[in-house]
Order: C-alpha cells, then sequence, then structure tokens
C-alpha cells in the first residue's frame, strides 16, 4: 500500500509539472513578467532619461515568447484625438530578460539613408572581398542610422559611428565547391575584414549552387543553398562550423 502511494504521488507529481510546464508555454509566470517589467523600466531609464514613460500591463505572446508592453509616453502630445502617444516594447528572456523591441528605436530609424548607406558600403566590401575570394557573388549590408544622425547626403565610411556594428549577408558560387573551400573561403573572407579594420556584428554565408552562374546577384534569389555558416569577428571558424545541405 504504501509503494502504490508514492508511485500515486510521483504520477501526482509529474502530472502537476506537466499541467504548469504548459501553462507557462502558453500564458507565462507571474515572476518572469514581474522582472520583465523590471527590466523595461530600467531600460528606459538608461535609455531616454530627459522622458517619462507609463508601462501599461503586459501580455506574454506565447508565439515569440515575448512579454510585450505598451508603454505611454507621459508629456508628449498625442498624434491623433483617439489617445497619448503610445509605443510597442517586447521583452524576452527567462533568467536574464532583455529588450527584444524597441519601437521608439524602430520609429526613429532614417530608412532612405539607411538604403543609401547599405548600397555603398556593398560595393565597397563586395569589391574588397573578390580580390580574394573570386567566388563572391553578392553581398547585402545591414546598419542603422537614426533620423538626425547624418545628413541625407553623407557617403558611407566604415569609420562611420554607427548604433551598433554592421551585419554582413555573403552569396558564394559554391556550385563545385566543396565542404572544405568553403571553410577556407570563410576565413579568407575573416582575415580581410578584419586586416582592414570593418566593424561588424556577424557575417552570414550561403555557399550555393547556380543555376546560371554568370546572372546578375539578386537576394534570395541565387540557386540553391548548398552550405551554411556564420561567425563573428573574433570567431575560430572550424570545419564543423560549416552547415551542409544535401
Amino acid at each position: 500500500m504504501k509503494k502504490r502511494k508514492v508511485i500515486y504521488s510521483v504520477i501526482l507529481g509529474v502530472l502537476v509539472l506537466f499541467v504548469l510546464f504548459i501553462y507557462n508555454e502558453f500564458n507565462g509566470n507571474p515572476v518572469n513578467k514581474f522582472y520583465s517589467t523590471k527590466v523595461l523600466e530600467h531600460y528606459l531609464e538608461e535609455t531616454y532619461p530627459s522622458r517619462e514613460f507609463r508601462i501599461e500591463k503586459g501580455f506574454y505572446n506565447f508565439k515569440f515568447k515575448t512579454y510585450d508592453f505598451n508603454v505611454i509616453e507621459i508629456g508628449a502630445p498625442p498624434p491623433t484625438e483617439n489617445g497619448p502617444k503610445t509605443y510597442e516594447f517586447n521583452v524576452r528572456g527567462f533568467l536574464k530578460p532583455y529588450v527584444l523591441l524597441d519601437s521608439i528605436y524602430t520609429e526613429n530609424l532614417d530608412e532612405p539613408l539607411m538604403g543609401k548607406l547599405s548600397a555603398e558600403a556593398q560595393t565597397e566590401i563586395t569589391a574588397l572581398l573578390k580580390q580574394s575570394v573570386p567566388t563572391v557573388k553578392g553581398i547585402d549590408v545591414s546598419l542603422e542610422v537614426q533620423k538626425g544622425d547624418y545628413d541625407t547626403n553623407t557617403t558611407w565610411t566604415k569609420d562611420m559611428k554607427l548604433e551598433k556594428p554592421i551585419g554582413i549577408y555573403i552569396v558564394l558560387d559554391s556550385t563545385k565547391s566543396t565542404k572544405e573551400d568553403v571553410l577556407t573561403e570563410s576565413q579568407v573572407i575573416q582575415k580581410v575584414l578584419n586586416d582592414n579594420n570593418y566593424s561588424y556584428e556577424y557575417v552570414t554565408i550561403n555557399g550555393n549552387i547556380m543555376d546560371d552562374p554568370n546572372a546578375e546577384y539578386v537576394k534570395d534569389d541565387n540557386g540553391y543553398v548548398k552550405y551554411y555558416v556564420s561567425f563573428e569577428r573574433d570567431t575560430d571558424i572550424v570545419l564543423k562550423d560549416i552547415e551542409v545541405f544535401e
């Protein structure tokens, strides 16, 4: 009888844990929500010290595993008759919550200037890398600039002070390349970028099988991915980092 009670207790405990797990997956939990709110409060104080905000009650977004908050700026004139200016913030993380989305920041991005600077950076980096890695097919550069930081006629330079380091997406013509070839090319690309003092957050490389290797580069329209690797400035790239897609 005692053994049976122990078994029932274990089964009940497992069921309770399972229910709590399912609940947490779809609804979050009060403790994590509390800490997420505190992280957001601190972020607003540090990032926008001269502005005052009120954080509305947040909710758990189970799809993206974030706590989503509406934040109202106190004292700011309402943009319409519908009410005060409201911004969206998303906080993610269990042990160390962090702000994933700041719509004040994203709404203030200078999209036209970002497009201009990205295109200029792409041209410069493509020409540089092709000298050492002829299989480079095309490059896209992701960068962010806030409105008012630079004049609209500003020209790209790698010494610009940006909101954060650039991201670089590279497509290689790997139709006839081996995994070892892509490793060597990735290492060379990293060395060239580092030797030329580019500040980048990450580099992502797709080694593609090209239907027409002479076709002009168009993002997301260059053959089929055969190899993939991503690295940061100080990453030691090794063979196992090269993912192969058969």
